[in-house]
């Protein structure tokens, strides 16, 4: 036998129509129980399985169409950190950025002071991307130039740029000694 949908057209229930508000976030400072070995006391970071390092991540829930409302949105890698605690204080900035200060934290908001001044200079992905580089999982090999690392076979210096057409990265050469380009 088969199902009858009910039709939404004509007279619907007046309780269901209506639109219910959405309930308050509460920040909670203390962080959750440990669920697991994988995962964290903290909201947004989770233990990779391999490394063994904490990654936090966000959820950003601007990215949805209306046929994805139950997903939780476009997931926004924000770093590798060795601490757990580097982890989630890199989650709370990204949600200050993304959702403001009403959003749920895993440290008290008072913690985020100069860093509240300093994110408002920069957009969103300009953040993120300052985010990601001070974390602990962001390669930036023996040299302290953008593009420059040491060749692992022969110890000279390779350059390359990074995204460049489609492709990860583009190949510029290597040297025996390091070039500074001006």
């Amino acid at each position: 036998m088969a199902k009858q949908r009910r039709s939404s057209a004509g007279a619907g229930n007046v309780a269901s129509d209506a639109v219910r508000p959405k309930p308050e976030r509460t920040r909670k400072s203390e962080p959750r129980g440990r669920p697991s070995q994988r995962t964290s006391a903290y909201r947004g970071v989770t233990r990779h399985r391999w490394t063994g390092r904490f990654e936090a991540h966000l959820w950003d829930k601007n990215t949805w169409t209306e046929p994805q409302r139950k997903k939780k949105g476009r997931q926004v890698y924000l770093g590798a950190y060795g601490g757990e605690e580097a982890a989630a204080r890199a989650y709370d900035l990204a949600a200050l950025k993304y959702w403001g200060r009403g959003t749920v934290l895993n440290f008290s908001l008072s913690s985020y002071d100069q860093e509240l001044k300093e994110m408002e200079e920069q957009s969103r992905e300009e953040y993120i991307g300052s985010l990601r580089r001070k974390s602990t999982g962001f390669s930036r090999g023996v040299s302290k130039y953008r593009g420059v690392a040491r060749h692992h076979h022969n110890g000279k210096w390779e350059a390359r740029i990074g995204r460049v057409f489609g492709n990860k990265y583009l190949y510029l050469g290597t040297y025996g000694k390091l070039l500074i380009l001006s």
